[in-house]
């Protein structure tokens, strides 16, 4: 019997070719989309999950409020974690990180620049398991010089032999004794290293309760309940920070709490650090929980297109098919052995999408890969849960489209068939056009919020900065040449045509600052300000073209310039110096005297953008000590003549540092990665809009098509009767146009209110662009036309006489 139903089924596929192939093309195209998103969705929701005890994994955040300036930050102070430990029995263990980035390791002859050696406490493994491939991980970090390489590093120096007892040089003083080698990091996890070290703290630096540069993550027992936890946070502040704050500051921190201000740690579970973290200054780049509801709303809007396909095409066809259900009724097959029938060809049809959509797949991934910068594999689709999810797709997708056959179809009265009462349509027309608009409803909001996110995504890129990042050539790790040789460089290089200036830095835009709390003039000890401090050279300012707006900039040969500031308008504004700041005093905590020390504002710049633009600008000022503008050498480079440029600072680079690496980056690209997430959204929404339109246009030809064919006698009377080709392709071309015009009101408020929301989360943004609507119109009204257009002139040009000859 099963047999049957299925030899039946693939006997009216072949019958129907054409809607057989625009219906089973439809849904490969969604499965596929499906399949490669649940992919992606999944991969997103595994970060973190991979250790053994994950779930019981807590990072350390805080909460700061003083006065209009609000901060959410994931880094401490050092000695928060092991007073924890000490006060909080369901704190099993704690662990400080802190990475160190651009460090020279040398091993006999190989030298590499390690970008990310972890400094941690001797129990990171505790916390974070990982299987070790030589070595203890119980013993790796118990001496202060051990130091435990991954395996891909440890393959880059030693190969495959076991590396451990060995010695790797950090620099002349600097000696680490390898203690073991541990497995890769998987890419799923919200921070990545390479080498691992102890932190080796002063006792200094382990009572430094007002310094916040590491992260600190505990590990609870199993069973706590992280907010009864939290709860206890404020008593262990007060009994901690509060008399150190009163001892260094003079503040009482509860009068400072009630004066508005606001400080107070709370924990942040491993597994949802990824995504659904809010603080600051991540360790790497982090997604958002909304874009997984974005792609997942997305993913299953197109494959409901490709079921809207199948379901307007049945609603098309149901009259050709109801005298089969006729006559199938007169030879004895009941109303469940029909439905049981339909049911057969959908899922016939959607199996063979399915199969289809795995080689779309294939052919898809690298490129759905490199949009959305991961490295997914097919294979995965062939494990449990994803086996499990395709069966329930599959199961959607037969039950959705397959019920209106089989429920409709399979009720049609026997002698109402054969007397030919069953009316064309019964309710179809009304049906389509509610589908087809449906349809056109989610592909015009695709495309216009596509259109919107590349916008926004573009003025961020585009838009005016305050400084110049074109053609600057930053060379990392500037702090191996020594002083002599920073002023002999800087004077060798501004001799060559193709350079037009250098300066030194401790921090570039985009790469993240320092921050100094201090106070205003005459301002009570709660009432401090933070800012954010660039440590420059004197060339900076011209090198970057930022623009001085009141005062001057550094002077090399003011030996008092070490120890002033130039502050942005943010700051000024802060600090309410509206009138003549320049001259005034900004007052650093003296912690030494327990006092203040006042610090004069040389110059005004004009704001510049140093960090996102989903923020305002902070409060800036640039210091200019000698001895923390170190770390970057930034070289702006003639327009014409850029790579000879970068060839002769790396000549002199390579003279002067011994043949060290030359690690360099350009500013523009390196600011502008700053917006990948958003512009791998836009890329991700472009593709989704070009396959909403392609089912959606699909499903338009085949019904069209079918459509065309019951209206063959109506166009050959209107022929004989003087109408002409074009009037015959407006008549039937109007209603398609209209539907899609009531698609385009629909989803014009509903696209509004989705892009409305999503823009808010950045203080620079574009304003609405409302011309992405009438362009969205103009854009499905001709895609739609054309897809049909060649259908329509062949029926308008047919001969009415072959139509009506048997009339």
């Amino acid at each position: 019997m099963i047999q049957n139903f299925f030899k039946v089924a693939f006997r009216n596929m072949r019958k129907y070719k054409g809607y057989t192939f625009i219906n089973i093309v439809g849904l490969a195209v969604g499965l596929a989309c499906v399949f490669l998103i649940y992919l992606f969705v999944q991969d997103e929701l595994s970060y973190d999950k991979f250790y053994p005890k994950s779930k019981d994994i807590y990072r350390v955040a805080t909460k700061v409020k003083m006065g209009e300036r609000k901060m959410d930050g994931n880094t401490i102070c050092a000695p928060f974690s092991p007073n924890a430990v000490a006060d909080f029995p369901e704190v099993k263990y704690a662990v400080r990180i802190h990475f160190w980035n651009n460090v020279l390791f040398k091993y006999e002859d190989k030298q590499f620049v390690e970008d990310k050696f972890l400094r941690t406490d001797s129990t990171f493994f505790e916390v974070f398991s990982r299987p070790f491939v030589f070595g203890d991980s119980r013993t790796a970090l118990k001496e202060k010089n051990n130091i435990v390489l991954t395996q891909s590093t440890s393959q880059k120096y030693f190969g495959d032999a076991n590396p451990v007892g060995k010695i790797l040089k950090m620099s002349e003083d600097k000696l680490f004794t390898i203690s073991g080698v541990v497995e890769d990091v998987p890419e799923n996890s919200h921070f990545h290293y390479d080498l691992v070290g102890l932190l080796n703290l002063s006792a200094e630096e382990e009572d430094a309760w007002f310094s916040d540069y590491m992260q600190a993550y505990f590990l609870l027992k199993p069973g706590t309940d992280y907010k009864d936890l939290e709860a206890k946070f404020r008593d262990f502040t007060i009994r901690h920070m509060g008399p150190k704050l009163i001892e260094v500051l003079g503040i009482d921190i509860v009068a400072w709490e009630k004066n508005g201000n606001e400080f107070k740690y709370y924990l942040e579970p491993l597994e949802s650090i990824y995504l659904k973290t809010t603080t600051e200054g991540q360790i790497e780049p982090v997604s958002d929980i909304k874009y997984i509801y974005i792609f997942s709303a997305i993913a299953f809007f197109i494959l409901l297109l490709a079921c809207v396909n199948f379901l307007n095409l049945t609603t098309a066809r149901s009259y050709t098919r109801a005298r089969e259900v006729g006559v199938r009724k007169v030879f004895g097959s009941n109303r469940n052995m029909l439905m049981i029938q339909f049911y057969a060809e959908t899922f016939l049809m959607t199996l063979l999408a399915t199969v289809i959509s795995f080689f779309l797949i294939e052919l898809t991934l690298p490129y759905f890969n490199e949009i959305t910068r991961k490295n997914l594999m097919s294979p995965l689709l062939w494990q449990g849960e994803y086996l499990l999810f395709m069966g329930g797709v599959i199961a959607f997708v037969v039950l959705f489209a397959g019920s209106y056959t089989a429920i409709s179809l399979s009720g049609f009265k026997v002698m109402s068939v054969l007397k030919g009462e069953v009316q064309k349509g019964r309710l179809g027309k009304r049906i389509r056009a509610g589908l087809v608009i449906f349809q056109f409803v989610v592909a015009i909001g695709i495309l216009i919020s596509a259109f919107i996110i590349k916008e926004q995504v573009n003025f961020m890129q585009e838009k005016k900065l305050g400084f110049d990042k074109e053609r600057v050539l930053v060379v990392d790790r500037a702090y191996s040449l020594e002083d002599e040789q920073r002023v002999s460089i800087k004077e060798k290089l501004k001799e060559y045509s193709g350079i037009e200036d250098v300066s030194f830095s401790g921090m570039v835009p985009g790469r993240g600052t320092n921050g100094w709390s201090m106070y205003r003039e005459g301002a009570n000890n709660e009432d401090m300000i933070n800012f954010r401090l660039m440590h420059v050279d004197e060339n900076f300012i011209d090198l970057l073209g930022l623009k001085i707006i009141d005062g001057r900039k550094f002077d090399k040969n003011r030996v008092s310039d070490s120890s002033v500031f130039i502050a942005n308008e943010a700051a000024i504004a802060a600090l309410g110096y509206t009138d003549n700041p320049v001259g005034r005093n900004i007052y650093k905590p003296d912690f030494n005297q327990n006092g203040r020390k006042a610090i004069e504002i040389i110059g005004v710049i004009e704001d510049f953008h140093f960090e996102s633009m989903r923020d305002k600008i902070l409060p800036m000022l640039l210091v200019s000590d000698p001895k923390l503008f170190k770390r970057y050498m930034l070289v702006k480079l003639q327009p014409d003549n850029v790579m000879d440029g970068v060839k002769m600072v790396k000549k002199y680079w390579s003279k002067m540092t011994d043949g060290e690496p030359f690690e360099y980056f350009f500013l523009d690209s390196d600011f502008n990665s700053l917006f990948k997430g958003e512009e791998r959204v836009a890329n991700i929404l472009s593709s989704f809009t070009i396959l909403a339109f392609f089912i959606a246009l699909l499903g338009l030809l085949g019904l069209v098509s079918f459509e065309m064919q019951q209206r063959v006698k109506e166009i050959g009377i209107r022929k004989v009767l003087g109408s002409s080709e074009f009037g015959l392709m407006m008549i039937l071309s109007r209603s398609l146009c209209l539907n899609i015009i009531i698609a385009n009101i629909v989803a014009w408020p509903l696209t509004y209110f989705v892009m409305q929301h999503w823009l808010s989360n950045f203080v620079y943004r574009i304003n609405f662009p409302w011309y992405y609507f009438i362009l969205a119109l103009l854009m499905s009204l001709i895609l739609a036309v054309l897809t049909v257009s060649g259908h329509s002139l062949k029926v308008a040009r047919a001969n009415p006489i072959e139509s009506l000859k048997y009339e």
